[in-house]
Parts: structure tokens; sequence; C-alpha cells
């Protein structure tokens, strides 16, 4: 359990130090005076790729605990669910488990059930932010403005 904690807070860390990155980053290129479109698409663009990267880490970080650290499972439970299951398996498992929408057809077991609630949280928080960055956007502010 204490290798799935610090793991997830690890991962935590390192998605959340990106997302500032990206927020902070696209910011420069965010003010009121450029038309409200060209923010909206920096921003939005910037925000998606970030999610997509942060998934992308979460769904590494849980083939690894499986595979190498033997951390849990990640199971199927369609009717192959006795196929072994590839590196997209885990980020398709990572995109559903990030945006709170729900496990579908793949369970974890074992402590991969810790990482993936804190990938869940971490996702909406995440999410939340970004929601945040874009409405001070169309509010005609800019965001993260020191």
């Amino acid at each position: 359990m204490i290798l799935a904690i610090i793991m997830a807070a690890i991962l935590i860390a390192v998605c959340t130090a990106i997302h500032y990155g990206v927020l902070k980053f696209s910011s420069q290129f965010v003010t009121p005076s450029r038309h409200l479109g060209h923010c909206l698409g920096v921003a939005v663009a910037s925000i998606v790729l970030a999610h997509i990267l942060e998934a992308l880490l979460y769904a590494t970080g849980f083939w690894v605990a499986v595979h190498n650290f033997q951390v849990g499972d990640l199971v199927s439970s369609s009717s192959n669910g006795s196929a072994s299951l590839t590196f997209m398996d885990y980020f398709y498992f990572s995109l559903v488990n990030y945006t709170t929408l729900g496990r579908g057809d793949l369970m974890p077991n074992g402590h991969l059930r810790f990482m993936t609630a804190m990938e869940a949280f971490h996702g909406f928080l995440l999410i939340t932010m970004s929601g945040t960055f874009v409405l001070q956007i169309m509010n005609g502010k800019k965001p993260l403005a020191n």
C-alpha cells in the first residue's frame, strides 16, 4: 500500500506541475486586447493537450505499478476477460477514470484501486482548474495575472 501511495503522490505532483506550467505558458498568449476567439483557441488547445498528457502519465504509472511492482491488476469484465490488456487499454481506462466517467468494462483490484481513486479526484480538480481558466478568459480577464 505504501508503494501505491508514493506512486500516486508522485503522479499528482508531476501532473499538477505540468498543468500549472501549461496554464502559465498559455496565459502569455491570452490578453484582453486580443480577439476572444484567438484566446479561447489557444487556451482550449493547450488545456486539451495537457489533459491528454496527464492521463497518459497516469496510464504509464498504472502500467508500471501492475507490471513492475505488482501493486494490483487491471482486469476486463467483458467476455474476453482472459485476454491480456494492452497499454492502450490502460490509457483508455486512465482517460475514463481521469474524467470521472466511471470504470466501464475495466476494473482495478488490489492497491491499484487507491491509485485510480486518486486519479479520479485529481482529474476532477485539474478539469475544474481548466474550467476556471477558460471562464476568466470569457470574462475578459487575463488568467494567472499577477
